[in-house]
């Protein structure tokens, strides 16, 4: 009898309480005015089904890949390394947002997720910030490379069936929300359309036996979009020739005032695919940062030649990924908005990219079949 008084006597005040008080309490999130840090006034590029991603983001491929037979690494303590180095991202990534960067990109081989999850889950238990106020990219589906990837984080995708691909996305999309701290991502991408390099026959299956499941996790809300990274415009008209349902909201590719893939960003325009800008400032074996063009434009405008390089892409419409763990690169980094770069300047600067100087890696036609 005791017991049924108790519970008759709870609901009892219960029903002292409105329904919309106690759906406040269990279901609503703060109002973005409730967090402490001053976000940017980074604009936002409007993806297809309605998304705002915002158009500067901190980039966490953070890594040493200057080691070969005749030069050490970058690291004096350590001569022979060669891959990535993850703990460079706890000091970027909490510096990037606290001056207010919004959108973070990262991928499971960057080995950098941990990192972005420690330091999240600190701005989110102070209150600093909320979910809501961060937009996280992240990457799967990345083939083997020998001497830099480990097992795990990468796909032995040329020994692998459709189903065995599809099993492994699937975990992989678990594990990167696990290594986040979060529920969700903002934009998940399919990181290569294959093995680099790679010709072999069973490439095209794979490739929608993936974007199946990120197609699946779309729909059930883990990612708010979907799309691809290093994907040629062969590569997507295929995938919807397959069966694929969502066309790519979002192709990630290498671009800089050195680099840039006209026929991919043609058909990407054409086809309402945003593009984001990997190494936007190059990592070649040119610095462009050095180029005459550059820097004459910098110091007419009084503005860093990282800025000139950055707002050449803004203005093409492209969301750029540039990475420091400097405070005041980084401020620059974010600073684009303030100036326009005129017709002249921007004609210039396209000139470069006959140059065609890129970071070394694969280009996306050469991954076929």
């Amino acid at each position: 009898m005791l017991v049924k008084s108790i519970v008759v006597a709870s609901l009892s005040l219960l029903s002292l309480v409105p329904l919309q008080s106690l759906a406040d309490e269990t279901c609503s999130s703060p109002s973005s005015a409730d967090s402490k840090i001053q976000l940017s006034s980074v604009p936002t590029i409007t993806l297809r089904n309605g998304v705002e991603m915002p158009q500067v983001a901190a980039g966490s491929c953070f890594r040493d890949c200057t080691k070969t037979d005749s030069n050490p690494s970058g690291i004096p303590a350590n001569p022979n390394f060669f891959g990535f180095l993850p703990e460079r991202t706890y000091r970027s990534i909490s510096l990037a947002l606290g001056m207010g960067y919004t959108h973070i990109d990262t991928a499971l081989v960057y080995r950098s997720q941990k990192q972005i999850g420690a330091v999240l889950a600190a701005k989110f238990m102070s209150g600093e910030l909320r979910r809501e106020d961060v937009f996280i990219t992240s990457k799967l589906f990345h083939g083997e490379m020998a001497g830099l990837t480990r097992r795990g984080s990468t796909l032995p995708l040329d020994d692998m069936t459709p189903e065995e691909v599809a099993e492994a996305i699937e975990g992989q999309f678990e594990l990167i929300l696990e290594e986040l701290g979060v529920g969700y991502v903002d934009i998940m991408l399919m990181h290569w359309p294959a093995i680099m390099d790679s010709k072999n026959k069973n490439n095209a299956a794979r490739r929608l036996a993936a974007w199946k499941v990120l197609e699946n996790m779309l729909e059930r809300g883990q990612a708010r979009a979907i799309g691809v990274s290093n994907f040629s415009e062969h590569h997507i008209e295929q995938l919807m020739k397959d069966g694929a349902k969502v066309l790519p909201h979002v192709n990630q590719i290498e671009a800089s005032v050195y680099k840039s893939w006209h026929d991919i960003k043609a058909y990407c325009d054409e086809k309402g695919i945003k593009l984001m800008a990997y190494s936007p400032l190059g990592l070649g074996k040119e610095s462009l940062l050095n180029d005459p063009v550059v820097l004459s434009i910098a110091k007419d405008k009084g503005l860093a030649p990282s800025q000139v390089a950055l707002r050449y892409l803004i203005q093409q419409e492209y969301a750029v990924l540039p990475m420091s763990s400097s405070e005041e690169r980084l401020r620059l980094n974010l600073d684009l908005f303030s100036f326009t770069l005129d017709e002249d300047e921007m004609n210039k600067l396209s000139a470069l990219g006959a140059k065609d100087e890129g970071i070394g890696l694969p280009s996306p036609y050469d991954m076929i079949e």
